[in-house]
This record gives structure tokens, C-alpha cells and sequence, in this order.
């Protein structure tokens, strides 16, 4: 592996985890008031616009990143509408 291709997958992995302390969070407190839907659309559509730029160049890395980004979103979404609903009643 060149150092091209490591920091690839290093960017890839920490970028990724960006999303995990929220879903932890999320899941652990049921409340999802604080989150922004605006955020987390962006989110989802940047990361497809960067899956599909990436599936064009043959970025590996890139492509794995933009879709579990994409994967975490929807489900913090999922999570969103699931609580808040709760808070609600």
C-alpha cells in the first residue's frame, strides 16, 4: 500500500466516524431534537455526489466513505423522525 492509497483510507475511516458519536448518542438518549434535518440531507447528498465522482475515478476509499456515510444518515434520520415523534406525545 502506497502512502497515496493509506492516506485514502485513513481519510475514509476518520471521515466516516464522523457520524458515529451521533448515532451513539442518538440511540443511547432517544432524543434528537439537536440534530438538524438540514444537516443531515446535506450530508447525504454531498456524500452521493462524492460516491458517484468516485465511482467514476475508481476511488476505493472515497467510495466506501461517501456510502456508509450515506447508510449512517438515513439511519439517523430513521432515528430522528422515530424520537422526536416520541418527545412529542
Amino acid at each position: 500500500m502506497n502512502a497515496e492509497e493509506l492516506s485514502g483510507w485513513l481519510a475514509a475511516i476518520f471521515t466516516t466516524l464522523i457520524f458515529a458519536p451521533q448515532l451513539h448518542k442518538a440511540i443511547s438518549t432517544k432524543k434528537t431534537q439537536d440534530v438538524s434535518m438540514l444537516m443531515i440531507v446535506l450530508a447525504i447528498l454531498g456524500n452521493m455526489a462524492w460516491f458517484v465522482q468516485s465511482y467514476l475515478i475508481g476511488n476505493t476509499p472515497l467510495l466506501v466513505c461517501s456510502l456508509l456515510i450515506i447508510i449512517m444518515s438515513i439511519v439517523l434520520i430513521f432515528l430522528k423522525f422515530k424520537y422526536d415523534n416520541l418527545q412529542e406525545k
